[in-house]
């Protein structure tokens, strides 16, 4: 009977006539190649290097920008949530980079970018040519360096070139007041985006993770929720329920028919934003995004005292963000810089 075919060969040791060979399967037909020693030590640190080099794409003489936006695609599949996003990215450097060599890239190729993007506008069918915010051309940027880092490590160049970005956008200031929030709730019958509203409000994750949440990530017997690790910078975290919530999240776990906690008509949601813009104008509301959900969660904490070191760990962001985004709702804010100004008068 034939060895079945396998879409990944396995590789292993064999010694013929006293010398060490790997050895593999191609279809029906077994193969071998010599590593060239009769020491046994020495043939399992040539298989690791052999392997370390089949596992690793191959790598073009003269790599170009597109290259290695291809291979770091190739990487990234199946291992980050965000893969679309990432080729979204590439799609649109590729269209302008992706002829050139990384040692092309300056300061000024950086900033021709960014110039271009904003005059082209949104790609896609659905958004072509609308305006584009500086913060997606930073994200493209971002990955570009990524992908170059990636290049790095997998020896495809030995050095990345230095990339300039657009200045980061002002941190959004919109918050909403607790009025605000049952105004928006009080419009919001659809028991999905409601559902949504109260874990964005009250444990301050981002839209991906609520939407990516499954039940078996929340324990009711220990009251917390663990939204996982999330990926790159975007950290996730463990947080506790609070009764408000509690209460909500047990009525839908009771009439659940999937493994998503956001679900509607018995399927998982991939986007909120057309529902939640909906809610948002039917409330009366003005510059609200499902982000400003994050952004509240984050405010009304500080602005009651929580310290900076809790909040970030609740929201699984660095304490230096909280304190230069969220710092002045504090009521303790440069307190004591003020008292240590008391008494000068005369």
């Amino acid at each position: 009977m034939s060895r079945p075919k396998s879409a990944t060969p396995t590789y292993s040791l064999c010694n013929r006539g006293g010398k060490y060979y790997v050895q593999w399967w191609d279809g029906k037909q077994s193969k071998r190649l010599s590593l060239g020693t009769t020491d046994r030590e020495e043939a399992k640190r040539a298989l690791r290097q052999f392997l370390a080099g089949v596992d690793s794409p191959a790598a073009p003489n003269c790599p170009l920008i597109s290259d290695i936006l291809a291979g770091y695609i190739q990487d990234r599949t199946g291992r980050v949530r965000n893969i679309a996003s990432i080729q979204y990215a590439c799609a649109a450097l590729n269209e302008h980079l992706g002829d050139l060599r990384p040692d092309h890239i300056t300061t000024q190729v950086s900033r021709k970018y960014a110039q271009k993007r904003r005059a082209q506008g949104r790609r896609g069918a659905t958004g072509h040519g609308k305006p584009l915010s500086d913060g997606t051309i930073i994200k493209e940027i971002v990955t570009l360096r990524a992908a170059l880092r990636w290049a790095v490590n997998e020896r495809w160049i030995q050095t990345a070139p230095k990339i300039e970005a657009p200045p980061s956008p002002h941190a959004k200031e919109r918050w909403l007041t607790r009025a605000e929030v049952k105004r928006l709730l009080d419009v919001t019958g659809t028991p999905h985006v409601r559902l949504f509203i109260q874990l964005a409000l009250y444990t301050g994750a981002r839209t991906s993770a609520i939407l990516e949440l499954q039940w078996d990530q929340v324990d009711f017997e220990r009251n917390v929720i663990n939204y996982g690790t999330g990926s790159g910078n975007k950290k996730r975290a463990i947080v506790p329920i609070i009764p408000e919530l509690r209460e909500v999240l047990w009525e839908a776990a009771t009439i659940r028919t999937r493994d998503c906690v956001i679900e509607f008509r018995g399927g998982p949601v991939a986007s909120i934003r057309h529902a939640f813009r909906e809610r948002v104008k039917a409330a009366g509301l003005q510059d609200v995004t499902p982000h400003t959900l994050r952004h509240t969660c984050a405010t009304w904490m500080v602005m009651q005292g929580v310290p900076f070191e809790m909040v970030a760990k609740f929201l699984g962001n660095s304490v230096d963000m909280i304190e230069r985004v969220y710092g002045h709702h504090s009521p303790d804010w440069l307190r004591k810089a003020a008292t240590a100004l008391s008494g000068f008068a005369g």
